[in-house]
C-alpha cells in the first residue's frame, strides 16, 4: 500500500519547508484562503509523474528551486525529486532514490531519471500488472492500457471538483480523461483480471489463423468447384492464338490445367517471317522509280521537241510549194522555152536575159530550202523511233519497280500480322502463367482438413470471446460496484444524505452517483441531486467506499485520499476569520464536523491502511479533530515561509537601480503589492 511520507520544497539556496504526514492517520492542514493549501494537490502530482505542478505565479514559482516527496510502499521506501519548471513549462526531469527515508539535501539532488520511469517504476510497485482495455469492435479509439497515473484518479480531489455535481472522479472534465476513467475502471476494480491481455492476443492471433485458414478454403474450394470455368478463358484464348488446336476443349479442372501447362512448353515461333532487311529494300526501289520517272520525263519532253521541229519544217516546205503553186497559176514563172512570155501584172515582156535569169535564181532558192526542210525529215524519224524506243523500256522499268513495291507492302502486312498474333500469344502466355503460379487443386482429403482446422480454430475464438464478452465485463462490473454501493449507501445513510434511503451506487458509464429513488434513477450530474452537502457528501462516500473496497481487495490503488476544502459548500468564501465556526449556523457546523468524522472513523477503522489529507479552513475544538492536524496556517503561516519571500524581495532590492528599474517595467516584473500569503 502507498502512502506519502512527506512533502519537501527546496529554495535555490537550499533551505527546505517540509510538511510531515502521517501514514494511516487523518491528516489536516486548517489555514486562511491565500496561504498556498490548494496547491498542494499540482505538487503532488507532479512528483507522482505529472508535467508540471501547476502552481500560480507568486511565491511558490518565485522561491521553490526543487520538490521532493519521501513515500513508501509497504516497507519499501523512496524519494522522488523534480527541478521545478518555469510557469507554463513542462518538464519530464525527475530523480528516484530507493530506500531513502531521510530528507536529502539540495546539493545532492540530481536528475537521473524521467517522468515515464517514475510512472512506471511506481506502476509495479503498486502492483499493477501487463493489462489493456481493448474497445468494442466498431470503436475508432484506440486500446489503453491502465498505469499509475490513471490509478491517480481516485486519490484526488481538488477544490474544484469535490462539491461539484457534474465531477465525480479527479480530472475527470479534462480531454480524454472521462474515457480514460472508462476504459481503465473494470481493470483497477478487478472486473477485468489480468490474463486479460494474454486472452485478448489469443483471440487476436486465433482470428488472424481463421482468417488465413478461411481464405486457403475458399481459393481451394473456388478452384475445385470453378476450375474449368476460370480455366475456359484462357483457353479459348490460347485457342483463338493459335496457342492450340481449335477443337480443344477440356472436360475437368485437371485436364484444363494440364493443357495451359501444355502451352507453356511449347516451343515459341520466331517472331519475324524472315531476315531480309525489306525496309532498305523498299527505299532502294522508290529511289529507282524516282530515277526512273525522272528520265521519263525527260524523253517526253525530247519527243515533244521532235515532234514541234518537224512540224515547223512540214509547215515551212508546205508554204513555199503553195507560194510556188501561186506563182506558177498566175504566170509569174515563165516556161524556160517560151520566148515570148510577159509578165502577167505589168505584161513586160520576159525575154529579157537578166530578169529572167533573175527569176531563175529566185526560184532556185525556193527549191533549195524545200529541198532542205524535206531532207531533215528522215533523222527526225529516226531519233523520234529511238526516243519512244527508250520509253518503253523506261515504263517496263517502273512497272516491274511497282510490282515489287506492291510485293514488298503484301510482306509487311504479312510480317505485321505475324507480330499481331505472337504478342497475342506472348500475352496469353504471361495470363496462363500468372494463373497456374496462383492456382493449387487441392484434394478431397486437404479441403476436409481445413474445414477442420477452421472449425477448431472457431471453437477456441468462441470460447476466448466469451470470457472477452463486453457484456460479461458489463456484468463483472455492476456485480463489483454492488458492493461498493452497498458501502457507500451505509455511509450516506448515517449523515443521512438526500436520497440514501433506497441505495446509493457508482453508474460507471456516466461516472457519477446515483440513488435509487420510487421515481426512477436519480443522477447527480444531472441536478437530481441537490445541495452542496449531498454534493460533498456523495464525493466523499464514493471515495471512501472505494478505498474500502481496493483495501480488501487488494487492488493496485496508492492507499491515500487528497482533499481540497471539503467544507466550502458550508464555509462562504469571503469570510473574515479562518477557521472559526461562529459564523456557520447550527446545521452547517453538524454537517462539517460529520464529513471530518466520517474521515477520522474510516482511517479508525480500517487501522492504518488508509491515509487521508484534507486542507480546509475548518478547525473544531473535538480532540479527536486537534489531534488530526498537522499545520495550521494563519497568521502569516503558510506554505512558502515569510523569510523565502523576504529574502528574495531584499535580493531584489539590492540590484542597481538601473536593473530594479528594468525589472520592474518588465512584463514578468512583480511590484510590491503581491500578497505575501499567496502561494
Amino acid at each position: 500500500m502507498m502512502q506519502l511520507d512527506a512533502l519537501i520544497l527546496y529554495n535555490a539556496d537550499g533551505h527546505t519547508r517540509q510538511i510531515r504526514f502521517r501514514p494511516g492517520q487523518l491528516n489536516i492542514i486548517s489555514g486562511e484562503s491565500g496561504t498556498g493549501k490548494s496547491s498542494i494537490i499540482g505538487i503532488l502530482r507532479f512528483l507522482l509523474g505529472g508535467d508540471s505542478p501547476h502552481v500560480p505565479l507568486g511565491p511558490i514559482q518565485d522561491t521553490v528551486a526543487w520538490y521532493g516527496l519521501l513515500a513508501h510502499v509497504g516497507d519499501t521506501r523512496f524519494f522522488i525529486g523534480r527541478p521545478a519548471p518555469a510557469h507554463g513549462v513542462t518538464t519530464s526531469q525527475a530523480m528516484l532514490t530507493i530506500g531513502e527515508s531521510q530528507v536529502p539535501v539540495l546539493a545532492t539532488l540530481a536528475v537521473n531519471a524521467n517522468a515515464a520511469d517514475l510512472v512506471e517504476y511506481l506502476g509495479g510497485l503498486i502492483g499493477i500488472e501487463e493489462n489493456l482495455h481493448v474497445p468494442a469492435e466498431g470503436r475508432t479509439r484506440r486500446s489503453l492500457a491502465a498505469n499509475f497515473r490513471h490509478s491517480l484518479y481516485y486519490n484526488f480531489q481538488g477544490q474544484g471538483e469535490v462539491a461539484n455535481p457534474e465531477l465525480l472522479f479527479h480530472h475527470q472534465n479534462r480531454d480524454y480523461q472521462k474515457q480514460a476513467i472508462r476504459d481503465t475502471f473494470p481493470y483497477f476494480l478487478g472486473a477485468q483480471g489480468p490474463d486479460a491481455l494474454r486472452k485478448r492476443e489469443q483471440l487476436a492471433e486465433l482470428r488472424r489463423d481463421i482468417r488465413r485458414q478461411e481464405t486457403r478454403l475458399a481459393e481451394a474450394r473456388t478452384t475445385r468447384e470453378l476450375g474449368v470455368g476460370r480455366a475456359a478463358g484462357l483457353i479459348a484464348d490460347a485457342r483463338a492464338s493459335g496457342l492450340l488446336p481449335v477443337d480443344t476443349t477440356p472436360t475437368d479442372s485437371g485436364e484444363a490445367i494440364d493443357l495451359l501447362s501444355a502451352v507453356l512448353e511449347r516451343v515459341e515461333p520466331s517472331a519475324h517471317v524472315d531476315d531480309v532487311d525489306h525496309d532498305a529494300e523498299t527505299e532502294i526501289l522508290i529511289a529507282r522509280r524516282v530515277e526512273l520517272r525522272g528520265a521519263l520525263r525527260d524523253i517526253n519532253d525530247k519527243l515533244r521537241g521532235l515532234d514541234e521541229f518537224a512540224r515547223v519544217g512540214t509547215e515551212y516546205s508546205a508554204e513555199l510549194n503553195e507560194h510556188r503553186v501561186r506563182l506558177a497559176s498566175i504566170g509569174l514563172i515563165p516556161d524556160s522555152t517560151d520566148v515570148d512570155a510577159t509578165c502577167p501584172v505589168c505584161q513586160t515582156a520576159l525575154t529579157d536575159a537578166s530578169t529572167h535569169d533573175a527569176i531563175k535564181h529566185s526560184l532556185g532558192r525556193v527549191a533549195r530550202r524545200i529541198e532542205l526542210a524535206q531532207r531533215d525529215q528522215p533523222r527526225i524519224t529516226t531519233a523520234r523511233t529511238e526516243l519512244l524506243q527508250v520509253r518503253s523500256r523506261v515504263r517496263a522499268d517502273l512497272t516491274d519497280i511497282d510490282t515489287s513495291l506492291e510485293e514488298l507492302a503484301r510482306t509487311d502486312d504479312i510480317r505485321a500480322t505475324a507480330q499481331r498474333t505472337w504478342d497475342q500469344q506472348s500475352f496469353v502466355r504471361g495470363r496462363v502463367a500468372q494463373y497456374l503460379e496462383t492456382t493449387t487443386l487441392e484434394s478431397d482429403d486437404t479441403i476436409t482438413a481445413l474445414e477442420r482446422a477452421v472449425e477448431a480454430l472457431e471453437d477456441k475464438a468462441e470460447k476466448l470471446a466469451e470470457e472477452l464478452n463486453p457484456e460479461a465485463l458489463r456484468s463483472a462490473m455492476e456485480s463489483l460496484l454492488n458492493i461498493v454501493g452497498r458501502r457507500m449507501t451505509a455511509l450516506a445513510q448515517s449523515f443521512p444524505l438526500e436520497h440514501s434511503e433506497h441505495g446509493v451506487r457508482i453508474d460507471p458509464y456516466r461516472l457519477t452517483v446515483v440513488a435509487d429513488t420510487l421515481q426512477g434513477p436519480a443522477y447527480m450530474d444531472a441536478g437530481a441531486i441537490g445541495s452542496g452537502m449531498s454534493w460533498v457528501g456523495y464525493h466523499l462516500t464514493a471515495y471512501l467506499a472505494l478505498q474500502d473496497y481496493f483495501i480488501e481487495a487488494n487492488r493496485p490503488v496508492p492507499r491515500f485520499i487528497v482533499l481540497d476544502q471539503p467544507s466550502q459548500a458550508f464555509f462562504p468564501r469571503d469570510r473574515e476569520n479562518g477557521g472559526d465556526l461562529t459564523e456557520l449556523s447550527d446545521t452547517d457546523r453538524d454537517n462539517t464536523r460529520k464529513l471530518y468524522w466520517m474521515m477520522f472513523d474510516a482511517v479508525t477503522r480500517l487501522d492504518g491502511q488508509l491515509q487521508i489529507i484534507a486542507f480546509d479552513h475548518a478547525d473544531f475544538a473535538d480532540e479527536w479533530f486537534q489531534a488530526s492536524i498537522i499545520e495550521t496556517w494563519r497568521d502569516g503561516s503558510a506554505l512558502i515561509p515569510g523569510d523565502w519571500y523576504a529574502a528574495d524581495r531584499q535580493s531584489q532590492l539590492a540590484l542597481p537601480a538601473a536593473a530594479t528599474d528594468e525589472q520592474s517595467s518588465s512584463p514578468s516584473g512583480r511590484t510590491g503589492d503581491d500578497d505575501t500569503k499567496g502561494a
